[in-house]
Formats: C-alpha cells, sequence, structure tokens
C-alpha cells in the first residue's frame, strides 16, 4: 500500500480527500458485507482504487479526470496486482462519477468476466456513495454505519456540522449501489 499512497500524493491534487473517500468506501464496505459477501482481497481493491481516484486531476483539461484515472492507474505497476485486479481497480475509479458500467458501451467493463463485472459494479457504487458523502473535500462525515434490512439500507452519519449537501449529493451518486444492494437507501444524521 505504500505505493499507492506515495502515488496518490504525487498526483492527487487533494489527497486528504481520497483518504476520507477511502476511509468512508472501506466503512460501507464493512457494513454492507452481509449483501456483497466478498472478503479482504475485494477490500483492498477497493482501498487501492479510493485512494487513487482522484490521480487524473493532475492530467485533466477538460473535466475527465475518471477516465484519466483509470488510464493511469491502468498504466501503473502497481505491487501485489495482477493485470485484471489493475484493470479492475482502474473501472472502479473510472466509474466514480459520470456513466455506470456497461458493457454495451464500455469494451474494457464488457471484457471482464461476469463475476469481475458483479465486483467492479459492487465497490463502485460503494466508492460512488462515499466520493458523495465528501463532496466538499472537508471531511464532515466524521463515521458511519449502516442498518441493513430486508427493504432498506439505512446509512447512520456522525457529522461534525450538518451534512445535508453530502447527503444530496450521495442520493444522486446511489444508483448503482441501489441496484446492487436491491434496497432502498436512507440517510440519518
Amino acid at each position: 500500500m505504500a505505493f499507492v499512497v506515495e502515488t496518490a500524493h504525487t498526483y492527487d491534487p487533494d489527497p486528504s480527500h481520497s483518504e476520507q473517500v477511502t476511509a468512508l468506501a472501506l466503512a460501507l464496505f464493512d457494513e454492507l458485507h452481509v449483501l456483497h459477501g466478498y472478503k479482504s482481497g475485494e477490500r483492498r481493491l477497493l482501498e487501492i482504487a479510493g485512494r487513487l481516484h482522484d490521480i487524473g486531476w493532475s492530467r485533466v483539461v477538460s473535466g475527465k479526470h475518471h477516465k484519466l484515472s483509470s488510464e493511469m492507474i491502468r498504466e501503473l505497476d502497481i505491487p501485489g496486482l495482477d493485470e485484471e485486479e489493475r484493470l479492475a481497480c482502474a473501472l472502479i475509479a473510472r466509474y466514480h462519477t459520470k456513466a455506470l458500467p456497461d458493457p454495451s458501451r464500455h469494451g474494457r467493463f464488457a471484457s471482464l468476466d461476469p463475476g469481475k463485472r458483479e465486483l467492479v459494479e459492487w465497490l463502485a457504487g460503494i466508492l460512488r456513495v462515499a466520493d458523495g458523502l465528501d463532496c466538499n473535500h472537508t471531511s464532515t462525515v466524521k463515521r458511519l454505519s449502516c442498518t441493513v434490512g430486508d427493504k432498506t439500507v439505512t446509512i447512520h452519519l456522525e457529522c461534525s456540522d450538518g451534512c445535508r449537501l453530502e447527503i444530496e449529493r450521495s442520493r444522486q451518486k446511489q444508483e448503482l449501489l441501489l441496484k446492487k444492494t436491491d434496497r432502498k437507501i436512507v440517510y440519518r444524521c
């Protein structure tokens, strides 16, 4: 992970935001384990994608930082990751904003086997919500926990101040996580 942290600090103009998003994403991952069933290897992929999801800002010229982050991750020789895992991390970062994964339009996503596509969708869905929860880059959300019910996932937020904007932004980005959990998502401050 030292290589990933160093890379994030080299290329990400706001690494503290990426660290906050990563912490929130990992908390969501842990809290939603009962639904996705993934283990430490998949959690590590989320951590890498979270830490590197904004490195594309170092090369951005037209607002497509998510695609540039994906390209940069694919180019990195991340210790301990094989080519398929690196592609998964790149796609998780690519889908943290804007378009959702679509195998009919996105060749790299389509090239993954169905299990890896499922994983990318889950982890990108988690990362999208976590990114929304730090939309102001101010670490307003200090901690989160979840209550998973049959029809609802309630995300309990501990905030240093009001977090209405963060909740609104997360709602705007939650479509993929809604699909994966097959439950309504409710936010509580």
